[in-house]
C-alpha cells in the first residue's frame, strides 16, 4: 500500500480536496480529526494541556476553547511548540494504527491529511510515496479565511503568517493541486493524480512479485547446484 501526504495552507481548500479523494473510495487518515479526539475532556493529553495553559482555555462543558487556545499559540511561538509537543506523539500513534488497518483492508493507497506535514512530520515523510500541497493564490486564501472564520483582515493575515509560507510548501511537494477557482478543475486534478497513484501501486506490486519470483528461482537454483 502506498502512502500519500496531503497538506496545504490555512483556507486553501485541503478539506475540499480530501473529500474529493474520499468520494473516489480512498481512505483518509485525518490528523485534525484525530487531534480533536485525543483532547476530549478527561483524556491524558487534555489533562496535560489544562495543567500547562490553565482552565481559562476551556469551555463551560470542559472541551477546549479552540479559539481562545488559538489566540495564545498564534501569538507565542514557544507556546505553540509546547502544545505540539503535548499532542503530536498521541496523534502519530493513532495515525499509525489507522494506516495498519487500511493496509490489511487491501487499499491501494491511503492519504495522510496533515496540515503541518512539512513542519512536524520529518520522520514520517520518509515513508510517503509522495506529498501533495493544495494551493491557491494569496488573495483567495485571505478572502476565504476572513469569510470562513469571520476574521478581520489583520487577524487573518496573522494566522496565515504563523504557518510555513505556502510557496515553501510548494517547493517541497511532489504534486500541486491548484484550488483558486473552479471546483471542476480541482476535481480533474484529483482524478488525474488518483489514476497516477493507482498505476504506481500496480507497478510496485508487479515489481514486488517479480522480485519474489527471482529470489525463489535463485534459491531453488542454488539448492539444486549444491545438491549435485
Amino acid at each position: 500500500m502506498l502512502l500519500m501526504g496531503l497538506t496545504g495552507g490555512i483556507a486553501t481548500g485541503k478539506s475540499t480536496v480530501s473529500a474529493m479523494f474520499r468520494e473516489l473510495g480512498v481512505p483518509i487518515v485525518d490528523a485534525d480529526q484525530i487531534a480533536r479526539e485525543v483532547v476530549e475532556p478527561g483524556m491524558p493529553i487534555w489533562k496535560k494541556i489544562v495543567a500547562h495553559f490553565g482552565r481559562e482555555i476551556l469551555q463551560d462543558d470542559g472541551h477546549l476553547d479552540r479559539e481562545r487556545l488559538g489566540e495564545v499559540i498564534f501569538a507565542d511561538r514557544e507556546q505553540r511548540k509546547v502544545l505540539n509537543s503535548l499532542t503530536h506523539p498521541a496523534i502519530h500513534r493513532e495515525m499509525v494504527w489507522q494506516i495498519i488497518k487500511h493496509f490489511f483492508q487491501g487499499h491501494k493507497y491511503t492519504i495522510l491529511d496533515i496540515p503541518l506535514l512539512f513542519e512536524t512530520s520529518g520522520m514520517l515523510i520518509k515513508f510517503l510515496h509522495c506529498t501533495v500541497v493544495v494551493s491557491c493564490d494569496e488573495e483567495t486564501q485571505l478572502e476565504r479565511l476572513m469569510s470562513r472564520n469571520s476574521y478581520e483582515k489583520e487577524e487573518a493575515e496573522k494566522r496565515i503568517q504563523a504557518q510555513m509560507p505556502l510557496s515553501k510548501k510548494i517547493e517541497l511537494a511532489d504534486h500541486i493541486i491548484e484550488n483558486s477557482g473552479d471546483l471542476d478543475f480541482t476535481k480533474e486534478q484529483v482524478q488525474v493524480l488518483h489514476q497516477r497513484l493507482c498505476t504506481s501501486y500496480r507497478r510496485l506490486r508487479f515489481m514486488v512479485i517479480l522480485g519474489i519470483l527471482v529470489l525463489l528461482y535463485a534459491f531453488f537454483f542454488i539448492r539444486n547446484m549444491t545438491s549435485r
